[in-house]
């Protein structure tokens, strides 16, 4: 069977569609968190409209996540440390990308502050807060998507 038939690309719809939705439902509360109970920076957030856009943005992050998790999680391969493995990537790379450099800052080499120069508490917070809105986005898709799996409504790639 050819690994990239018209079958194929059906099994990759359903799965963005699996990650589209659970991806957005997994991260909603935590990205409420942070956008309306606990902005960081209110230049960089507007409330409610953070909310959605994050929200928005997150579920189409999951749904290409759940096409990468597809292809690296194959058929008889039962990796638990890939499975890790690939999250953990995802969420690395979602939360370093969303933290912003306050004006405030000096260049060359970094210097924001307190406590460790390179970053500051504002920074320490927004590496949090999106590290845990990124946890959740990508692990509740790759729950998910072992779920999905586990009930055949979507195949693993095969190897």
């Amino acid at each position: 069977e050819d690994k990239f038939s018209f079958k194929q690309r059906i099994e990759s719809i359903k799965t963005a569609v699996i990650g589209l939705a659970a991806g957005g439902v997994a991260s909603t509360p935590f990205i409420f968190l942070h956008d309306v109970l606990f902005p960081v920076d209110s230049s960089y957030t507007s409330g409610f409209s953070s909310w959605e856009f994050d929200t928005d943005m997150g579920s189409l992050q999951a749904a290409l996540f759940a096409i990468v998790y597809r292809y690296c999680v194959r058929e008889e391969d039962d990796n638990e440390m890939l499975n890790m493995g690939v999250v953990g990537a995802f969420v690395v790379v979602r939360t370093l990308s969303r933290v912003h450099v306050p004006s405030y800052c000096t260049a060359a080499p970094l210097d924001c502050g307190d406590p460790l120069g390179y970053f500051d508490f504002n920074m320490i917070q927004q590496l949090v807060l999106n590290g845990l809105e990124s946890a959740a986005l990508f692990a509740g898709t790759a729950a998910a998507m072992e779920y999905a799996y586990e009930r055949n409504w979507v195949s693993k790639f095969p190897n």
